[in-house]
Formats: C-alpha cells, sequence, structure tokens
C-alpha cells in the first residue's frame, strides 16, 4: 500500500462484493428471537421473514474487504424495505464504498448494500456511516 493506510487507499466506488444467503427456517427464527420482533405469525403462517434481517451482514462484508479493519463502529444508518421476503429464499447483498471523510480526527467511511431476491428485485437498500478503525 506505499505507506497509505487502509482508510487512504480505500477508493471511492470499492466493491465490498456479493453475498449470497438462503433465508432458511432457523436463521429466520434465531435472528427474531435476537430483535425480539414480535409479530410471529408472520413468520409461522405467512413464511415473511422479518426486515432487516440481513443488515448484520453488511459489516461481515467490510470486514471480508478490509484486512486492517480493527473496528467498524457505526454511527449512522439508513435503511429503505421495499419488499417482503419469503423464509426459505435466495438472496443477495452487494455492498460499495461511496464516499469516505475524515470529521474531528476520525475515519468515516460510507458504504451502499442492496440486497434482492432470487429475481433481481431490489428488497432493501442501506446507506452506513462507520468510523474505520485500523
Amino acid at each position: 500500500m506505499s505507506g497509505q493506510s487502509g482508510f487512504e487507499a480505500t477508493p471511492i466506488g470499492l466493491d465490498l462484493g456479493t453475498m449470497e444467503i438462503t433465508l432458511d427456517e432457523n436463521s429466520v427464527n434465531d435472528r427474531a428471537t435476537i430483535v425480539q420482533w414480535a409479530a410471529r405469525e408472520l413468520i409461522d403462517k405467512l413464511r415473511i421473514a422479518p426486515p432487516g434481517l440481513t443488515i448484520s451482514q453488511h459489516p461481515r462484508m467490510k470486514y471480508e474487504k478490509f484486512s486492517d479493519l480493527r473496528a467498524s463502529i457505526w454511527a449512522k444508518s439508513e435503511h429503505e424495505f421495499l419488499k417482503p421476503v419469503k423464509v426459505g429464499s435466495k438472496i443477495f447483498i452487494r455492498g460499495k464504498v461511496v464516499d469516505k471523510y475524515i470529521k474531528r480526527d476520525r475515519n468515516y467511511v460510507v458504504t451502499e448494500f442492496e440486497t434482492t431476491d432470487e429475481s433481481g428485485e431490489v428488497i432493501m437498500r442501506s446507506r452506513e456511516t462507520g468510523i474505520h478503525v485500523e
């Protein structure tokens, strides 16, 4: 990296890759329990997964891309839920770096994630800002 930190060397537009996930019944139920989702009948009767089920995968995608990243402190996030997703569906999360800046001597990285279903329809969009700690 020629003396640059990972933050300095990170280009705007950097592709964070694509993650494929199958929302099996166990993972959906585990996540619903963790977030204490009250609308269990949507899972049990309609087979609809809780919205935002995959948000916990976004940091994992960043850690896989940035080998020097020790911590990413969540500073801000915005999520747009566009379509419900069925239990058992296969989904795809794509991420990229859209901005970076320094504020109060802290390195901030802004990422966007788009989650699509098997047919390619967008089910969720996220924009997240995190403090990049090397």
